[in-house]
């Protein structure tokens, strides 16, 4: 029988003990969920629970907010200055980032994409009807594009001034050949 080196050993039990405690140091995916989950919130004055939202597009104040936990998406638009003029109310959109089913920020790192709400805002103008407005979540972006008919006023009115200009040097031009 061959006969065994301290230093086999010595490398034997290293590769065992870390073999074996490699479970021990691994992050419990549960316990990860919680924590993403739980670096959403923010402790307010009062300790009310604040949620980090972002606003984009036709608002006057466009930004990250931090809000109340149950703030719904009137107030918020409330709180970045309300909606510009020209603002598509009818398709406003929310990008929910912060849909964490599986508790991983809205990814599932197989190219699946958040789920995205569309909100009819001008129908709650016109209504008052409470309930077609969401409350916003933590990692939540909102989007408010332009109006077709803003889009549209804003191309007739460069279209008027280069048909303007082109008037002008028309003439100009007729002038200079008299």
């Amino acid at each position: 029988m061959k006969k065994i080196e301290p230093t086999q050993i010595l490398i034997f039990s290293t590769i065992l003990f870390f073999n074996l405690s490699a479970g021990l140091f691994a992050q419990d995916r549960e316990g990860q969920d919680f924590l993403n989950r739980a670096s959403q919130y923010y402790l307010g004055g009062k300790d009310e629970i604040l949620v980090q939202v972002n606003i984009w597009g036709f608002i006057k104040k466009p930004g990250q907010y931090l809000v109340p936990r149950h703030t719904d998406l009137i107030s918020l638009m409330s709180f970045a200055g309300g909606p510009m003029d020209g603002a598509n109310l009818g398709e406003v959109r929310i990008i929910r980032e912060g849909a964490l089913s599986a508790g991983n920020n809205g990814h599932s790192g197989q190219g699946v994409k958040p789920p995205i709400l569309k909100v009819n805002v001008k129908k709650y103008l016109e209504t008052g009807r409470k309930n077609i407005i969401p409350n916003v979540e933590a990692g939540d972006t909102i989007v408010i594009t332009e109006s077709f008919g803003h889009k549209f006023r804003n191309v007739m009115g460069i279209t008027s001034v280069v048909g303007l200009m082109a008037a002008t040097a028309t003439v100009i031009f007729a002038i200079d050949r008299l």
